[in-house]
Formats: C-alpha cells, sequence, structure tokens
C-alpha cells in the first residue's frame, strides 16, 4: 500500500504535467472556436478530475 503523501505527489505531478502540456497546445495551435472554447477548457477538467481519482483512490 503507497503512502498517502506519494499518492498525492503522483496526482499533483500528473496535473502539473498535463496542464502545462495543454496551456503549451493552446499557446501553439491556430486559433479555433471549437478547440479554445471547448476542446482543451474539456481536456482541463478531465485531467483535473483523473488527478483528483488517482488521488483519492483506497485500492492499490
Amino acid at each position: 500500500m503507497t503512502s498517502p503523501i506519494a499518492t498525492m505527489l503522483t496526482a499533483i505531478g500528473f496535473m502539473v504535467i498535463s496542464w502545462s502540456l495543454l496551456l503549451w497546445l493552446h499557446f501553439n495551435i491556430l486559433p479555433s472556436i471549437f478547440a479554445h472554447l471547448i476542446a482543451i477548457p474539456s481536456l482541463v477538467l478531465l485531467t483535473g478530475f483523473a488527478a483528483w481519482k488517482l488521488a483519492n483512490r483506497h485500492c492499490c
């Protein structure tokens, strides 16, 4: 069983890496209403939710 601190660091690391890549993507693609207002914010929310699920897992 992993410690809560290790699990939290894993979740925060996942979130920082994925959000920084999404921020880089946001500034490096051509302007598009769909990409900037729907796709990228949705991906940010989904990766935040995945990090939350990773931090709050009760198995393994």
